[in-house]
């Protein structure tokens, strides 16, 4: 346990490369830290435990980073003049969580995504021509983050001109979870969240007054069993975390299945030959499984507990972290390495799993699929461009994300 006593997972090279790291907690499976001041779960089997028990274990405020790191005034500021944020689904308990999901749950089911392949097909083949036609590319720029981006714009029914936009809103949102940037930066997120709260709400007021097909009006049109509305604080929480599941993530685990192709070349020939969208499937859950662009969330103790001979006191905040259960050796034979034949490759924790099993999974799995199968489609080679890739990730205790993928494409 030497490790996870002079380690942490606030130090920057520990989440540059967190495997040894996650190891060491399997190794514990709950972990206190004393440099965080929480608890880490790290075991598939507890971690499953914990999540289907919200009672003990709830996302009431969970995501708050209020109570672990004091904001600047001028941040707070700025939040109070905006829209005060609202418990919908990440920060929620049933019952209440399950009105809000099963109220707009519908346009995210396999069903509803399998509908919509066609156009995220061809924006997956715009994206890869301009990459085609560029021939050396930042696959993080080029690629992992426009997909998603236009995607979740046109289901959204926003502009595609504020594709820009929509990245500002999305990285605002999590940056500050993941609680390694700089209090200017804390200030910048808020206005940025509060811009976006402007012109979302304005888009909603004018769905009311004209529905459209999409997820806006989808929004204000929903009606729980009641017949209550949404509040327009609760349409705009949901639009946030749909733009956040719907790109961020994705452009993640995009970025990092492009890595794994190009480091493992036998894997991607056998995927290239096969030609076979459920191959691709498989080696899309075996990106999330040892990619894990969601690293963790938190949880929030409710009354005094004991779990796997530990002691936890009401009030304790533990981080479930998704990235060391998805490499449990309890759970999956050779956890280090990615397996196109391996049984159980959906059985990952990188969309959480239960009634917070993220909302946008169905369709962040179709994008990936559609992309990596498209990619090696119209690829004869992939190999990083010689001497300008560093594998730096963006520093997050939350998200694993490459900051850049220099890319040489035949």
């Amino acid at each position: 346990m030497t490790r996870l006593k002079t380690e942490s997972l606030i130090q920057p090279d520990v989440q540059q490369s967190p495997n040894d790291y996650h190891h060491a907690l399997l190794a514990e499976g709950l972990h206190f830290d004393p440099q965080l001041g929480m608890y880490i779960c790290a075991s598939y089997p507890l971690m499953r435990d914990i999540l289907r028990d919200t009672a003990t274990f709830s996302n009431i405020d969970s995501q708050s980073t209020a109570g672990m790191r004091k904001p600047p005034e001028e941040a707070e500021r700025i939040r109070r003049s905006g829209y005060q944020p609202a418990n919908t689904l990440v920060t929620n308990d049933p019952p209440d969580h399950t009105r809000i999901r099963k109220m707009i749950d519908d346009p995210f089911r396999p069903r509803s995504i399998q509908k919509l392949t066609g156009d995220i097909q061809q924006i997956v083949d715009d994206v890869i021509e301009g990459c085609l036609r560029k021939g050396d590319f930042d696959a993080v720029a080029d690629m992992a983050i426009p997909v998603p981006i236009l995607v979740i714009a046109d289901m959204l029914g926003l502009d595609r001109a504020l594709a820009g936009d929509i990245k500002r809103w999305s990285d605002a949102s999590v940056e500050p979870l993941g609680m390694m940037v700089s209090d200017e930066r804390l200030i910048e997120c808020a206005q940025i969240i509060k811009d976006f709260q402007d012109i979302v709400a304005g888009e909603l007021k004018m769905r009311m007054r004209e529905p459209r097909d999409d997820l806006l009006t989808a929004l204000v049109q929903a009606r729980d069993e009641g017949g209550e509305p949404y509040s327009l604080e609760e349409m705009i929480s949901l639009t946030q975390q749909f733009l956040v599941a719907g790109n961020e993530t994705t452009t993640n685990g995009i970025a990092a299945g492009v890595r794994m192709l190009i480091e493992r070349p036998k894997d991607a020939q056998t995927l290239r030959a096969a030609d076979d969208p459920n191959l691709t499937r498989i080696f899309v859950n075996e990106v999330l499984r040892l990619e894990s662009p969601v690293q963790g969330l938190f949880r929030v103790v409710t009354e005094d507990v004991e779990i796997n001979g530990v002691k936890l006191a009401a009030g304790s905040r533990i981080m479930l972290r998704f990235a060391a259960a998805n490499r449990d050796p309890e759970k999956y034979d050779a956890p280090d390495q990615l397996d196109l034949g391996r049984k159980n490759a959906g059985t990952h924790l990188a969309f959480g799993a239960g009634i917070h099993h993220c909302i946008g999974a169905n369709l962040a799995r179709e994008e990936m699929t559609l992309t990596f199968h498209s990619l090696l489609k119209r690829s004869t080679r992939l190999a990083f461009t010689p001497q300008r890739n560093d594998f730096q990730h963006h520093p997050s205790l939350i998200l694993r994300g490459l900051k850049a993928l220099y890319v040489t494409i035949s």
